[in-house]
């Protein structure tokens, strides 16, 4: 998919939360056969809980609902150049306080304190082109979906995080854009993908491209945002989504 493009990563730093599965394994993965030393997070204790192999990466174990954790997380590194806040997800009972609160907590709220408690590590960063973090944003930011009123409103915020990270760390060296990914086949999105040829039909009529993201479509542009080829670029969100968010229904 992404032949006569590459990217040369060598020796940088790179932490990919949620980096364990899906769309932020496709970076993880990206990354590492770019050069990078990637350490990536996920929910168990260890690479052996699972089925995949993920000896390539250094693994962390990290709960993003809980300030303390993202903290000490940045704690523990010693060089960052950049920072993937891949890890979130639609909560369960996004419709009750409880839910809701936790949706902007595990997709916005962790994003601004891992970001800021891996600022000065980014601002120490002599990679070309500058540090950068990175927030995966979604189509929620921009369309409202009845059934995700927590996550919908977080991944907008992301949107707006990253402006103002742009704005305000620019002067420091680090840049701060997003992506915005249409419908990606993902461990948690297989299901809906596979069992929903409704919705999928329903996508591709207002997409130009008419089929479903992979991981590596979210990982290239991933990686060309953090490079030196993107060192003007910042507090922007690139709308990965084969043209869903141009077209009309």
């Amino acid at each position: 998919m992404n032949t006569g493009v590459s990217f040369d990563y060598s020796g940088a730093a790179v932490l990919i939360t949620g980096g364990s599965n899906g769309i932020g394994l496709g970076i993880a993965t990206a990354y590492r056969n770019a050069g990078a030393d990637v350490v990536i997070t996920g929910r168990k204790a260890s690479v052996d809980d699972y089925d995949h192999d993920l000896s390539d990466f250094t693994y962390r174990q990290l709960d993003v609902d809980s300030q303390e954790s993202l903290v000490e997380l940045a704690g523990d590194i010693d060089k960052l150049d950049i920072l993937v806040n891949n890890a979130g997800g639609v909560q369960e009972d996004e419709w009750g306080h409880g839910g809701f609160d936790q949706s902007l907590n595990v997709n916005l709220a962790s994003v601004f304190h891992l970001s800021s408690a891996c600022k000065p590590l980014l601002e120490a960063s002599n990679f070309a082109g500058g540090a950068s973090v990175v927030g995966i944003a979604s189509m929620s930011s921009y369309f409202g979906f009845e059934w995700t009123p927590g996550y919908g409103a977080a991944k907008a915020g992301l949107v707006q995080l990253v402006k103002t990270l742009g704005m305000s760390w620019g002067a420091s060296g680090v840049r701060a854009n997003a992506v915005a990914a249409g419908l990606t086949r993902s461990n948690l999105t297989a299901a809906v993908i596979d069992g929903m040829p409704e919705m999928v039909d329903g996508m591709f009529a207002r997409q130009g491209l008419k089929r479903v993201g992979e991981a590596q479509d979210i990982a290239n542009a991933v990686l060309f945002l953090t490079s030196p080829a993107a060192s003007w670029i910042t507090g922007q969100t690139l709308a990965v989504d084969g043209g869903f968010s141009t077209g009309m229904s």
